[in-house]
């Protein structure tokens, strides 16, 4: 099973924020079989009762089996405190990503399509160990502050505050004198919040934001994935897997 068929299956499965396994089996005759595992079943593939090995090489009386398996776990929520132009389109793009998204504020937030929280005080209730929260109102409200201190005690595993630096230097020495130690705030808080892409538009801001969130959600690093996987070391040594152009021999590649 190729590329080109378990990407659909895997954007299903991740559009439903179920948790997944992309199995590889090699056998010893260079044999290769691949699927997909979700809930404990094979959903896509020719698999065997290898592929729920947690063992990376496993003994058979053809010899040796290798199974690697690549897991992705369901998308984390996401709580965007916010009502403005950057909070609104980050709450699309998470959308879009299939990240659960809830929005929290003061105040009687309309027109958003998501879950909608106009109550501060509930943010704790709202908050576990794997969730992320971004305040992003442009130029500050007054419960960014709270809602950043409310998140950190929670132990949420991702906050951010959308604030110029010196704003985010005031708001870090004003949570220093709530009582919250730099140590805690420097391992949970991510402000300014996002990735460096050169943003200006609130669009763009909030693109460097979810960029963040996806990154920190997979163990990412943030950096130009030709400069981690460099295509010009493997010139000639490799042939084209592309799926996006036609042919007998593009189909047995893919």
């Amino acid at each position: 099973m190729s590329s080109c068929e378990i990407y659909p299956i895997v954007d299903e499965l991740s559009s439903k924020g179920k948790s997944f396994c992309i199995v590889t089996e090699v056998f010893p005759d260079g044999k290769v079989k691949r699927g997909v595992i979700s809930e404990g079943k094979v959903v896509v593939g020719n698999l065997d009762e290898l592929a729920f090995s947690e063992k990376e090489e496993i003994d058979t009386p053809n010899g040796k089996v290798k199974v690697m398996m690549d897991c992705v776990q369901g998308n984390p929520n996401v709580i965007v405190i916010g009502n403005g132009k950057v909070a609104r389109h980050l709450v699309e793009l998470m959308k879009f990503l299939n990240y659960p998204v809830t929005v929290v504020g003061d105040h009687d937030i309309q027109d958003i399509d998501a879950n909608v929280v106009n109550d501060i005080s509930l943010l704790s209730s709202l908050i576990d160990g794997n969730t992320f929260v971004v305040v992003a109102n442009e130029g500050g409200k007054h419960y960014d502050i709270t809602g950043v201190e409310t998140a950190i005690r929670s132990g949420a595993r991702y906050v951010s505050l959308m604030a110029s630096r010196n704003r985010a230097a005031a708001s870090i020495q004003r949570m220093i004198n709530d009582g919250l130690s730099e140590e805690e705030i420097k391992k949970r808080l991510y402000s300014p919040a996002g990735l460096d892409l050169g943003s200006k538009t609130p669009q763009e801001i909030a693109l460097s934001i979810a960029s963040q969130i996806v990154a920190v959600s997979r163990g990412g690093e943030g950096v130009h994935y030709m400069l981690k996987k460099n295509p010009y070391d493997l010139l000639g040594k490799v042939k084209d897997e592309s799926c996006s152009w036609s042919g007998e021999e593009a189909h047995q590649s893919c």
